[in-house]
């Protein structure tokens, strides 16, 4: 028996003996955050755990059934939400992830991707800490509403505790756009 023939049938045995741990990646991990979400014919299955302020992010993305990409990366803080958009209407998804930071503060990340036909290209917030200086302390919502993705936090004011800002709140508008390969979310007034 030639030996690709025997390792390949001992992989299929073992998938068929154990079918969940080939798929799990996390089998062996706290697990914080799971979550498939679908777009016409693609789905992405999202996985977040781990411990501590870094935390580790898998995403397999799919066309159909076949396994477009499988991305590993650290985040700074917990994954609170994933939503799947197509803010610059070009029919193809974007994939956006929210973080929450560790500590009083919660501040919110914002980490994303495209799909296109034949690759897909990193989204970056551009200037997501400096848009939000002036009493800004954390605890963001950010969530999509087409054509922007949508980023709204408490103002905090001389004197305010981390619990009680008294500044009312801002909400932030970032459009994206191409740059180069990847594409980057700009506020826009």
């Amino acid at each position: 028996m030639p030996l690709n023939v025997f390792w390949g049938g001992l992989v299929v045995l073992l998938l068929l003996t154990n079918p969940g741990k080939a798929q799990d990646t996390y089998a062996y991990r706290s697990v914080d955050y799971k979550d498939t979400l679908r777009y016409y014919t693609y789905s992405f299955v999202i996985t977040a755990g781990g411990s501590g302020p870094i935390r580790d992010l898998n995403i397999r993305a799919y066309r159909g059934v076949v396994l477009l990409t499988n991305i590993w990366i650290e985040t700074d803080g917990i994954v609170v939400d994933a939503e799947i958009a197509d803010l610059d209407n070009n029919r193809f998804p974007e994939l956006y992830i929210y973080t929450t930071s560790y500590g009083s503060g919660s501040f919110g990340n914002v980490y994303g991707w495209q799909f296109l036909a034949s690759n897909k290209g990193d989204i970056f917030p551009v200037n997501w800490e400096s848009i939000a200086v002036n009493g800004y302390m954390g605890h963001d919502s950010i969530w999509v509403q087409k054509p922007y993705l949508f980023r709204k936090f408490p103002i905090y004011l001389p004197g305010d505790s981390n619990a009680e800002p008294t500044g009312g709140s801002r909400t932030l508008r970032y459009r994206l756009q191409k740059m180069d390969e990847d594409y980057v979310l700009i506020a826009v007034p």
